[in-house]
């Protein structure tokens, strides 16, 4: 009798461990400054021109992975009257992105991040995030040097 409690007891705690190593298992997750590799120094530190309307927002959730602020891309119409826009951004700003940033987990895989910061009316300066897919240039924005290579090829500026 005492020997099979110690198996159950056994089987138990082990059962306890291996469930507890799954939830780790899903539940890990990792950052990584990617600022320096070779395929996101191109996006950092230059203005890029903005050409589609995008939004500065904070999080309601906590869903953000770097920081409780935002770039919401949309439309005009969508922003109208969004108390939640801390700042919006029109066709021809400028947005300046100062760092890359990888987010892992083993629930969601790797999400990477554009990371910024922005002045508010307020004077605050704050750091934003925008997710991002690095297979493809951000088609939100366009470098000075893209915006001006478009205008001579569609014959729209001298």
């Amino acid at each position: 009798m005492k020997k099979s409690k110690m198996i159950i007891a056994g089987i138990f705690i082990a059962a306890l461990v291996f469930m507890g190593l799954f939830l780790w298992f899903i539940a890990y997750s990792s950052t990584t400054d990617l600022s320096h590799d070779q395929r996101f120094k191109p996006y950092l530190n230059k203005a890029y021109i903005v050409k589609q309307p995008s939004a500065l927002k904070r999080s309601i959730e906590s869903s953000n992975r770097f920081s409780a602020y935002y770039i919401d891309v949309s439309s005009e119409e969508d922003f109208k009257n969004d108390p939640s826009i801390l700042k919006k951004y029109h066709i021809g700003d400028t947005i300046t992105f100062s760092t890359a940033k990888k987010y892992f987990s083993y629930h969601i895989g790797d999400s990477y991040y554009l990371l910024g910061k922005e002045k508010l009316d307020s004077g605050e300066i704050i750091e934003f995030e925008y997710g991002a897919n690095f297979d493809y240039s951000p088609a939100i924005w366009e470098s000075l040097d893209e915006f001006l290579e478009r205008r001579k090829i569609i014959n729209d500026f001298p």
